[in-house]
């Protein structure tokens, strides 16, 4: 990759954070915050994706950011309010600058007519400021509003001799800097335009605190500080032009040659200098503006921010708008109190694929350290010997990479969620209802992998929430319910699990209805006796649907079941709990990671399998007394006054036909998901491991009551326990096997 093509890449994976910035801000407006910090960091966001955009001729895209920022730029001044008319129409811009992003990027393209409406709705909010000039480099694309301001052109004489300095030549330039508030006011930092500037060369800066008034009278968002900047530098002229390019029109700029002979000062006499300055006025420390480096200073190196020292300076600089992790980092450095915070973590950005391939190989490093330590057991080494405990401690360092690397993959589900508001918007706007969307635990980390596969079903439950089970705005005054619906998405860890839940205070799952239609379809036999559970589960079989009319959203018989598919494939489990009258809840229940798994390993017959460690409450050794027959061949255990069904795994997996006898096997405790509880007979215990997880429907296929495969020590293939499918398909064998049917 060219250098450009990476510095593009850089922009649009800042550009992705930008645009989740902007997002979260303007929800926090929505919901009635909107003081300055917030619009100050929306209004920061889409201005720096105008910028970098900018530099790269993105001219679709600038033109949209300039009329999005315009109205923000408007909202912060307080000179439009930010009420909810105006809050929506930003939401729905922000959705079309993220539309506008993603064709940048992809080299695709949006149907013209959804910019060029928005761009109407933001001129008529601007009061037809939206529209006005910006600098492009090619054609206007053929959605932006015509601009039918005249534009005088008053020509320029540049004496080019001067602009630029010869290759390898140095040339000193004098460079007077007068901000103005608005610098302020749009997040801008005086200290950071004049670090930049130093940064081409050597020389000195001086501060102007002429008009500085007394405290009493210092207005807090003014600029009473001017600053001239003398740099020799071989960057030439336009280098310093381009610095204060995205701040022109907020602060006076004025740049001359000055005399060949300019002081060449070192770093550590600008800190001095700059340590007198500002002790003259009113005290301070050191300030050193030599040549940063290319990469962020370790915390303890960290040199302190000018613009905390500045007045009327923002804490915080604006971002630029093409910049890399390490400029950002570098951008962001430490002030000089060392009980402050050092800034951010620095990081770095690896390709996902060198990421799975370190993971693969540790994968196979632990099977290969069980594969050893399988062999010196069977060597009939002692556990004293050296071998033995160097294997010992191989393990334990093993399983600390493994965890040390499962963790980069490990991200907040922050990313699914923040994609959510935007769909919910799009459906109520479809189906003329009024939703609201409320999240929970969307800094709950999970494996990159699963949510990746996370967002489609996660769409689809959306869906279906607000087109299914909220009412209409009509059918919610006639039960006495707020116009407005509530769909709400929380996710949890549980059980070493994490747990999704899409709920709704709609009107419940009609389950008579329900039911007809399975009949209807033929799905389940019309004399079937079904709970309350298994009939809100029935929308789950494949080709059911309650809609009517095929619509956009829903209505073609493909729907819940493929949502359950997608669940499964990933080696999780969905359920519904549903209340007439008062809404429905959707469960997701999903391994943390789809790489490893703590098990225990069992026998039950001639084969092996693994039991999650998640699911297991405890093992015992059935007696006689606590068996009992029912239903026919089925049996049920008595643990300490609870009977439990007792799962015959053997017989349950087709590995024989006879029942396994209790009393000569061992009896293991599980808790599924929805908290039921219920024995598994197995014939014996091998202990217990970490294993590496394999896909078995990627590599084999579909095996009901099996969640995935794993590869043991001795080589051999062992089968993962799905534990909520062995204990379904067991409770529903009197008669209602299409409930279990996978």
């Amino acid at each position: 990759m060219d250098t450009m093509a990476a510095i593009r890449a850089t922009f649009f994976e800042e550009c992705a954070e930008q645009l989740q910035e902007l997002e979260a801000g303007l929800l926090a407006m929505e919901g009635g915050q909107t003081d300055s910090e917030t619009v100050n960091a929306v209004f920061r966001a889409v201005h720096s994706i105008k910028g970098g955009a900018g530099a790269f001729n993105l001219d679709a895209l600038v033109q949209f950011a300039h009329a999005f920022e315009t109205v923000l730029d408007l909202v912060r001044s307080e000179r439009l309010e930010a009420d909810q008319g105006v809050v929506r129409v930003l939401l729905r811009s922000a959705d079309v600058l993220t539309d506008l992003v993603t064709a940048a990027r992809d080299d695709g393209a949006v149907d013209p007519a959804r910019p060029q409406s928005l761009m109407a709705e933001l001129s008529v909010l601007a009061g037809g400021g939206a529209h006005a000039t910006v600098p492009v480099h090619h054609a206007p694309p053929s959605f932006a509003a015509p601009i039918e301001e005249e534009v005088d052109f008053v020509p320029v004489a540049v004496d080019f001799s001067d602009m630029f300095a010869a290759a390898g030549q140095d040339a000193t330039f004098r460079v007077r800097v007068e901000p103005k508030p608005s610098l302020y006011e749009h997040a801008n930092d005086a200290a950071r335009l004049i670090r930049e500037t130093m940064a081409l060369g050597t020389g000195s800066v001086t501060c102007h605190s002429d008009e500085l008034p007394d405290l009493a009278e210092l207005e807090p968002e003014g600029a009473a500080l001017s600053w001239t900047i003398e740099v020799t530098t071989a960057a030439g002229e336009a280098a310093i032009h381009e610095i204060f390019e995205f701040v022109e029109g907020d602060c006076d700029i004025a740049v001359e040659r000055a005399d060949d002979d300019a002081p060449q000062l070192s770093a550590e006499d600008l800190d001095a200098q700059m340590a007198a300055l500002l002790g003259s006025i009113g005290g301070g420390s050191s300030v050193p503006f030599a040549d940063e480096p290319a990469q962020a200073d370790p915390p303890e190196q960290a040199h302190p921010d000018v613009g905390a020292l500045t007045p009327a300076a923002p804490a915080t600089p604006a971002p630029a708008p093409v910049a890399s992790a390490a400029s950002a980092a570098a951008a962001s450095e430490a002030s000089g109190d060392k009980a402050a915070p050092a800034g951010p973590v620095p990081t770095i950005r690896v390709d996902l694929e060198r990421v799975d391939r370190l993971i693969d190989l540790v994968g196979e490093l632990v099977i290969h350290q069980v594969m050893l330590s399988q062999r010196v057991m069977q060597a009939g080494l002692t556990r004293a010997s050296d071998i033995a405990i160097g294997l010992d401690e191989l393990e334990q360092l093993t399983r600390e990479m493994q965890d040390s690397v499962m963790a980069i993959r490990a991200q907040p589900v922050k990313s699914v969620f923040q994609k959510l508001p935007r769909l919910v918007r799009e459906v109520a706007e479809r189906t003329g209802k009024s939703v609201r969307l409320v999240t929970e635990g969307e800094y709950t980390e999970v494996d990159k992998t699963v949510i990746e596969r996370l967002s489609d079903p996660l769409t689809h439950m959306i869906r279906n929430a607000i087109d299914h089970g909220l009412e209409s705005p009509e059918g919610r005054a006639a039960a006495g319910k707020p116009a407005e619906g509530v769909v709400r998405v929380a996710a949890m860890h549980r059980s070493g699990r994490i747990v999704i839940e899409i709920s709704d205070d709609g009107a419940g799952i009609n389950r008579k209805a329900v039911f007809d239609i399975a009949v209807s379809k033929g799905l389940v036999p019309a004399d079937a006796q079904l709970s309350d559970d298994e009939l809100d589960n029935l929308v789950f079989l494949p080709g059911f649907s309650t809609k009517k009319e095929v619509s956009e959203l829903s209505g073609r018989g493909v729907g819940m079941d493929v949502v359950k598919r997608s669940i499964q494939a990933l080696g999780g489990r969905v359920s519904i709990t549903s209340r007439p009258g008062k809404g429905s809840l959707f469960s997701m229940s999903l391994p943390l990671t789809l790489a490893v798994l703590d098990g225990m390993i069992v026998s039950c017959g001639e084969h092996t399998l693994v039991v999650p460690m998640t699911a297991i409450i405890e093992t015992l050794r059935p007696k006689n007394i606590e068996v009992k027959p029912f239903g026919g061949d089925q049996r049920v255990i008595n643990v300490r006054d609870s009977f439990l069904p007792l799962i015959d795994v053997s017989r349950q997996l087709g590995y024989r036909r006879e029942p396994t006898d209790a009393m000569a096997g061992v009896a293991i405790l599980v808790e599924a998901e929805n908290g039921q509880r219920s024995a598994l007979l197995v014939d014996s215990i091998q202990g217990q491991r970490q294993v590496v997880i394999k896909s078995l429907e990627a590599n084999y296929g579909r095996v009901a009551g099996i969640a995935a495969a794993t590869i043991l020590g001795d080589g051999r293939v062992a089968l993962i326990l799905d534990i909520d499918a062995v204990a379904a398909s067991s409770r529903f064998e009197n008669g209602i096997s299409a409930l279990a049917a996978e």
